[in-house]
């Protein structure tokens, strides 16, 4: 603990000794040059050792010799507070490259980086060798030649709230393991079917590892099979090793067995902005990628197995290590990188390796950045430091590139990026200064400013599932905003983010590989009449983006090209995608039509008038990607010179005929300009015009007429290639749904279609329709039924072929209404929801029925209690040295996260004896400092609690964050103080035996205890709930700061009295300090360390009893909507009620909604759901059943399903008196409503 206090003196100690000399000599010249001096030289101290090249050349990777025998550690220093555990890390370090599934010639081969130092070329990916199925320039990534975005969303597999993880028994339950892949298949395919084609994994440490060597991958933790799916399922993976996983999770990620050993430097940090290397760590470290490599080895892209090729394309070692500390100095220990680069090669990965250590764009464009990049550049001039190590890949983190747009010149400035893609690791939300920027904006602005892949955390929920969250994302609301719920529910910004992925994705092909047009372009002239450059008349240059395909042309085998000739017609090769953003100008500039100008190939210069106009409105998202240059047929194409439409899928349905969805005029209106006289049919007009700069050539200019309908346009050309427009209204544009193919391993081995084509087949009618490239539609919550009106619901198909449903309540038509808007249209399908939505429309009908209503109350004294000592123990032990400021706190020795109680709560007890001759004041005061919240009952009372947490606002990882930190106690991220103690006064409740007055000590009655030689017996029980460990992230070593109760000590009695001995008190003037001597206390909890799964406790020990149960008569039952009001006396401690929701063929999602002025924890099926914190108003929303992310198929529950409900009564000091107010109301009710 003094540590923690201490760490900021790292650089405050030499600040104030300069500031004492300047007051004792006033020679401020010379203190200055001094201070200068001290600075320059630990900066330069501190830069050597962050860029020392190989300075470990005995870190852990180590292969046998030749004799046979590994290598002995040469480091000779052990950290402090080495225990006996060091000879188990000393066996790791010798054998850390023990690997059962490689070769060992490939063993050996790789070992020979190991005798010379890691560089930058020994780790880089073999382009030469895997060119072929992966390669990747500046514009993009090419999968077996074809260009690709890796558009990714995080999915955290471990939060998945899976009951098979709780049981060694149903492990091995095939039934078990195939609900385990069909909650994954649900997830993965409502993944695709918002347009992503990729995921980022975070393979989570602490989930696989509950215990020291204990390592797990079955059920819910089978990576293989989690990756096997993903190949079956067309989906890329960026693999994220880890170790560290991110600040959303408490402890980074590490292995709570792990962050007990508090002689392990996790991450290097000795303290708060400081590293020193530690050999334990990179052992540990070489343990965990010992177990998780080989899951991956055999699914990466670059390889094929008997499902064609591998799913992962990125491996992406840590995470955010790229901290600063003071004046901007790199925390970082680039041997860090170099140990894990080297680690992952040397079990053979061999797809490209990413770090995301930067943030955009204080990283890149920020003042000290640039001045940094000098100063290495100096020093690596004069050979002070090496040259600095880099992965293949240097991806970033980002959160509103609107207003900070990316430039791809800085990153590679900073990334020294020879020839590489920008790729934002993590792309957040904005929520930071009130932007509140949206996924679909975020994912809109990722495209138009050329990010090649990126992935977006949280775009789908993060479920509350057991201890996952950190104490951040557990107590703010806002990093919480998912796109799409833990039901599976997509929220509006859902729904524009799928229109937006579908409308880029459609023209995929052309979009791609493009460059930005920031200056008059040089071409070769096309064949066709090509437009080379847009613009729009009165919008700022700002909100006007054109990029455009570079002459495109068919890669080789080896990989990307830089230059070259193309053999086919080089105008299909000038695709350009013009985004508009209108958010970026006034709103009556982008309230009315646009005028957009268009310049020919052989147009002399790009003028103001171009060689011809279109106009077109914004859509309600008062944005817009418009394309030009699209080729639809073979020898002799349709062309779409241009439009001011925007085509938000395409379907093929031959090789000469495609289907667009647009929207409706009243929507977004706009035209279309083709090449060449067209015959239009349909539900437009058609003129037929000249064009400057396009002589003798003539162009069909089509109109759309207001109200949805078909439009038919046919090429005049001999090939009579054609287009289908179909106007859809709004309601289908919300709930479109396409298929892609640009990566379906089904069909990229044989597949001969026309590759132009990045959609295979589109849907509307719900949110939750599920798409296959074999032609089969399904529904991933099929009561998500659109709005409940006169009308059947039914889903619309496009497809060239007869789609086959896979759900039973999808219901297909034969024949399409003669009155509908599409009949007699050979590729649109209707298929009828036959669900009955009516019981889901109220939101409390019809609910599922319950059954055994139970209850119990927790027994304190059938817990199992072990002492906890205090420093003043120990030292009186001779164990430990404590200093005297220490002495008087009542501090206690070990903190939760010591004896390996890392549940959300700790119970503590303390039993004392009083006598009258030991009171020393009328008042007896308890005080308390506890992390985070705290619940008290002295003798059976409960005096409610408080509440110590401080969540920064400053800017993470910045020195007003520190200074927050340290400024209020119970800090979220970083150091914290040791204050937040609150006093309770206990005089009231507290027994004395023998009291001869009342007057120094009021007393109840009905509370005294019976006299006896020993005096009355007191009992305190504290309840202390941990928000969550620290995450040890931006250069905080604050995954060890002490949870629980940390000091507790009374006032008002003393224990010394004539039946003790003075000699066992060391100081008597101190009597805080005596007043310990004699109580002591006492803790209670859940060893997480020997759970299965160690993030699925609410740290009762008594938590899956089933004894002490009884009926729950008093709580009357609503049945219509099923709700009740459960009356909780806050001095009978914690309140258990259980029930079994029973068997429904109801498909919509059911929650349980607690409102009250309670602590409240949910398990479903054994496995914890939902926390309920107090509040005088709030209430929670626990997903009990269904949903995309549930376990069981949403089609409906054929087995019961097992509820308990933990609660006991808090609220903050002041809001409880002793003799009022001893019963609180906790409501529970059933609904199907998810804002109830």
């Amino acid at each position: 603990m003094a540590g923690i206090l201490l760490e900021s003196g790292v650089v405050l100690v030499p600040l104030a000794c300069a500031a004492l000399y300047i007051i004792v000599t006033s020679n401020k010249l010379l203190v200055f040059f001094s201070l200068f001096a001290t600075l320059v030289f630990l900066a330069g101290r501190r830069l050597r050792y962050h860029y020392s090249s190989g300075a470990y050349g005995d870190m852990v990777v180590r292969t046998k010799d030749q004799s046979g025998s590994a290598p002995a550690n040469t480091s000779d220093k052990k950290s402090d507070g080495d225990s006996d555990d060091g000879a188990e890390f000393d066996e790791i370090i010798h054998d850390a490259h023990r690997h059962c599934d490689i070769d060992e010639e490939v063993v050996e081969g790789s070992g020979a980086l190991l005798s010379t130092a890691v560089t930058t070329a020994s780790t880089k990916f073999d382009m030469e060798l895997y060119g072929a199925a992966l390669s990747y320039d500046h514009r993009c990534f090419y999968i077996d030649g074809r260009p690709t975005w890796i558009l990714a969303a995080d999915f955290d597999y471990w939060r998945i709230p899976l009951s098979s993880d709780i049981s060694e028994e149903e492990k091995s339950d095939t039934g078990k393991a195939d609900q385990v892949k069909q909650a994954w298949r649900r997830i993965l395919l409502q993944i695709k079917s918002v347009g992503f084609n990729a995921v980022r994994i975070r393979f989570h440490w602490g989930f696989h590892s509950p215990s020291k060597g204990k390592y797990d991958f079955t059920g819910g933790r089978d990576v293989h099979q989690l990756l096997t799916l993903c190949e079956e399922l067309g989906v890329l993976v960026i693999a994220c090793l880890g170790p560290y996983v991110g600040d959303d999770v408490q402890g980074g990620g590490y292995p709570f067995w792990l962050i007990q050993r508090d002689h392990i430097r996790l991450r290097h940090l000795k303290h708060s902005g400081y590293k020193l290397w530690d050999n334990h760590f990179a052992a540990a470290e070489a343990e965990w990628y010992d177990q998780i490599i080989p899951m991956i080895v055999g699914h990466e892209v670059v390889t094929k197995n008997t499902r064609g090729r591998g799913c992962v394309v990125l491996v992406q070692v840590e995470n955010h290590l790229g901290a600063r500390g003071p004046l901007s100095l790199p925390l970082a220990l680039q041997d860090e990188t170099r140990l894990l680069a080297r680690m992952a090669r040397e079990r053979v990965i061999r797809t490209p390796l990413i770090t995301n250590n930067h943030v955009w764009p204080q990283d890149f464009t920020s003042f000290a950045a640039r001045a940094w990049m000098q100063v290495e550049k100096k020093l690596r001039a004069y050979r002070i430091i090496g040259d600095i190590y880099r992965t293949d890949l240097s991806g970033f983190t980002a959160r509103d590139i609107a207003q900070n747009p990316l430039d791809i010149d800085s990153v590679a400035l900073i990334t020294k990026g020879d020839n590489v893609p920008m790729v934002a690791a993590e792309l957040y939300r904005s929520v930071d200064g009130g932007s509140g920027r949206l996924f679909s904006e975020q994912i809109e602005n990722a495209l138009s400013q050329g990010l090649s892949a990126f992935s977006l955390p949280g775009f789908f929920g993060l479920s509350t599932t057991g201890n996952f969250a950190s104490a951040a994302l557990t107590t703010s609301p806002d990093v919480q905003c998912a796109a799409i719920g833990e039901d599976g529910l997509l929220s509006e910004d859902a729904r524009v983010s799928r229109l937006v992925l579908s409308a880029a994705r459609a023209f995929e092909h052309m979009s791609v590989a493009s460059d930005y047009v920031s200056a008059r372009p040089w071409i070769t002239r096309p064949v066709k009449p090509a437009v080379r450059g847009v613009s729009i008349r009165g919008l700022p240059q700002e909100a006007v983006r054109v990029r455009r395909q570079w002459e495109y042309f068919e890669r080789p085998a080896t990989g990307p090209s830089e230059t070259g000739a193309s053999s086919k017609d080089s105008s299909r090769q000038l695709g350009i995608v013009t985004y508009v953003d209108g958010t970026k100008t006034s709103e009556t500039a982008t309230d009315g039509e646009l005028a957009f100008l268009f310049s020919l190939a052989d147009a002399p210069t790009l003028s103001k008038n171009g060689s011809f106009a279109l106009t077109g409105t914004l859509g309600p998202r008062k944005r817009g990607m418009f394309v030009s240059n699209v080729f639809v047929g073979g020898a002799d194409p349709l062309m779409l010179v241009a439009a001011t439409k925007e085509i938000y899928a395409r379907v093929s349905l031959d090789a000469g005929c495609e289907v667009w969805v647009c929207a409706e005029e009243s929507i977004q209106s706009g035209q279309l300009f083709f090449e060449g006289e067209c015959q239009v049919a349909g539900h437009a007009e058609v003129e037929y015009v000249d064009v400057e700069h396009a002589a003798g050539r003539k162009f069909s200019f089509v109109i759309p007429n207001p109200g949805p309908g078909l439009v038919s346009v046919t090429g005049s050309g001999s090939g009579s290639a054609k287009v289908y427009i179909a106007l859809v209204p709004q309601k289908a544009l919300d709930t479109l749904v396409a298929d892609y193919r640009s990566y379906d391993r089904a069909r990229s081995e044989t597949s001969s279609e026309d590759e132009s084509s990045a959609q295979s087949i589109v849907a509307w009618g719900a949110d939750s329709i599920l798409l296959e490239s074999d032609g089969h539609i399904g529904m991933a919550l099929p009561s998500d039924a659109t709005e409940s009106t006169d009308e059947k619901p039914s889903v619309f198909v496009v497809s060239s072929s007869q789609p086959q449903s896979d759900s039973a309540i999808l219901k297909p038509v034969s024949r399409l209404d003669a009155s509908a808007t599409f009949s007699g249209c050979p590729f649109i399908w209707q298929f009828d929801i036959e669900a009955d939505t009516s019981s889901t429309a109220s939101g409390d009908a019809a609910l599922t029925a319950v059954s055994g209503f139970e209850k119990r109350i927790t027994s304190w004294d059938t817990m199992t209690w072990k002492l906890l000592p205090t420093t003043s123990d120990l030292e009186t032990m001779d164990e430990i040295n404590v200093m005297s400021w220490q002495r008087d706190l009542g501090m206690f020795a070990y903190n939760a996260i010591d004896v390996g109680l890392n549940a959300s709560n700790v119970l503590y007890r303390c039993q004392v004896r009083l006598k009258p001759q030991h009171i020393t004041s009328p008042r007896i005061l308890l005080q308390l400092n506890a992390r985070h919240r705290c619940t008290v009952w002295v003798n059976g009372v409960n005096m409610s609690g408080h509440e110590t947490f401080h969540e920064q606002k400053s800017i993470t990882g910045s020195f007003q964050a520190l200074r927050d930190a340290l400024k209020t106690p119970g800090a979220v991220q970083g150091p914290d103080r040791w204050s937040g103690t609150y006093t309770y006064d206990v005089t009231d409740v507290m027994r004395i035996s023998n009291i001869p007055n009342s007057s120094a000590v009021s007393s109840n009655a009905d509370s005294q205890g019976d006299e006896d030689e020993e005096g009355a017996l007191n009992e305190v029980i504290v309840i202390v709930e941990s928000y969550g460990l620290g995450t040890q992230s931006d250069g905080f070593n604050d995954a060890r700061v002490p949870r629980g109760l940390i000091a507790a000590y009374w006032h008002g009695y003393n224990l010394i009295g004539e039946d003790h001995d003075d000699s066992e008190i060391h100081d008597h003037s101190h009597d805080r300090r005596t007043e310990q001597l004699r109580t002591r206390w006492e803790i209670c909890g859940v060893d997480v360390t020997k759970l299965p799964n160690p993030y699925n406790s609410a740290g009762f020990p008594d938590e899956t009893t089933s004894s002490g149960w009884s009926a729950a008569v008093e709580y009357p039952l609503v049945q219509d909507s099923w709700s009740t009001r459960a009356k909780i006396n806050v001095d009978h401690g914690v309140h258990w009620l259980r029930w079994q929701l029973l068997p429904s063929s109801n498909t919509a999602p059911l929650y349980l909604r607690i409102s009250g002025r309670a602590t409240a924890y949910v398990w479903v099926n054994g496995v914890i759901r939902k926390k309920h914190r107090a509040s005088s108003n709030g209430s929670s929303l626990v997903l009990l059943r269904g949903g995309a992310f549930g376990e069981k198929s949403p089609e409906g529950s054929a087995t019961a399903d097992s509820i308990v409900v933990m609660m006991y009564g808090w609220a903050d000091h002041v809001d409880i008196s002793a003799n009022d107010g001893r019963l609180i109301s906790v409501d529970l009710s059933l609904t199907n409503a998810d804002n109830a």
